[in-house]
């Protein structure tokens, strides 16, 4: 089942690649058609809610997430999946490159078997998990 889940991650990811690609999505900002649940990383780091604003908190598309790694050197995001999928017991969903104010974060989604998806947020500079939710 785990390489199924590999497969069906790869699957998942190109296919949002495919539409994301060229856009900058802002998840603070709730645009129509953005993820459900991506403002939440922005409060997540804020007490007591607080939400970020758009400038604080921007997801890429694929192509620039490409750029960015080369530009920055950020670690191999698929290599973070798959660890994160094997410490975390899940199947890989998809990972994706977000800036928070200064900060590069890849978020990170995984589906447990229970049919809970984690989110886990690990920095991307070094690989090391900033946090991790729905995991119990």
């Amino acid at each position: 089942m785990r390489h199924a889940g590999l497969a069906l991650a790869v699957l998942l990811l190109a296919s949002v690649q495919a539409v994301a690609a060229g856009a900058v999505h802002q998840a603070a900002g709730g645009h129509p058609g953005g993820r459900p649940g991506s403002a939440r990383f922005g409060a997540a780091l804020h007490p007591a809610g607080a939400r970020t604003s758009p400038a604080e908190h921007e997801c890429y598309s694929a192509a620039q997430t490409r750029e960015k790694i080369a530009a920055h050197k950020l670690v191999d995001p698929f290599r973070l999946l798959v660890n994160a999928a094997s410490r975390y017991d899940a199947d890989p969903l998809g990972v994706r490159l977000c800036r928070h104010k200064e900060q590069y974060v890849y978020e990170i989604n995984l589906l447990r078997v229970n049919g809970r998806v984690v989110h886990v947020f690990a920095n991307a500079l070094t690989g090391q998990v900033l946090s991790a939710k729905n995991v119990k």
